[in-house]
């Protein structure tokens, strides 16, 4: 068995592939099957048939998901094969699932790109490449992507009475700090932040401090995440 690639090696093995290969390849397993055996479960790795005049038609197909265990979402009915049009999330699918192949196929080369979304009730990260078929004359009628997922964070929203007292708790948090030596740095007592930290948590219904921050930060990401264009 090869040993498990980062994303960096995997892609420039694909890229590496891909320019090799010859004009009009047939199949897409010419390119992947080799280095399928190398994914980190963290690690997807998709086919899509992209010959349908509308986007809406093209079918993608998982050749390995996401494997790593979560309960944010429900990984196995996202990754199921199935045309665009069946995908589960509209907003994901025409913001971001659509351009990236629609735009590889035009410009006729890879594309990669780091993404930050929502999907359905799940914030994700992930680096991406997507590798439309090469051909001379005509259109792709396949792409490959491959996405290294970062992490999978539940959705949250911003509690707009969070004062410059809690705020700077949350960041103290963030970066790792006790509660003694946020109530050192904020000049408040023991005491004081625990009971800040406990209203904080039954304000973004967190079970514990690890969930509170990733709330948090979920919260700054669900407003800054971007369309795919």
């Amino acid at each position: 068995m090869s040993p498990l690639a980062t994303f960096q090696q995997i892609s420039r093995l694909l890229m590496d592939s891909w320019i090799s290969s010859p004009d009009g390849l047939a199949s897409p397993e010419d390119i992947y099957l080799p280095l399928s055996d190398r994914l980190r479960p963290n690690m997807v790795l998709i086919a899509v048939d992209v010959r349908p005049v509308n986007p809406l038609d093209f079918r993608i197909d998982f050749i390995q998901g996401y494997h790593l265990r979560t309960g944010l979402a429900d990984v196995s009915s996202l990754q199921q094969s199935r045309s665009f049009s069946e995908f589960p999330d509209t907003r994901f699918l025409h913001d971001t699932m659509i351009p990236a192949y629609v735009v590889a196929v035009q410009r006729q080369r890879p594309m990669m790109r780091r993404v930050v979304t929502r999907v359905l009730d799940t914030i994700i990260s992930y680096d991406r490449i997507v590798l439309p078929q090469r051909i001379t004359t005509g259109r792709s009628s396949w792409c490959i992507a491959l996405l290294d997922i970062h992490f999978l964070l539940p959705t949250a929203s911003t509690d707009q009475s969070l004062d410059h007292v809690d705020l700077g708790i949350l960041q103290l948090l963030t970066e790792g700090e006790p509660t003694r030596g946020i109530g050192s740095e904020l000049n408040l007592s023991h005491r004081t932040i625990e009971h800040r930290i406990d209203h904080l948590k039954s304000s973004f219904r967190a079970r514990n401090i690890p969930h509170l921050v990733a709330l948090w930060i979920a919260a700054g990401l669900g407003g800054s995440a971007e369309p795919d264009n």
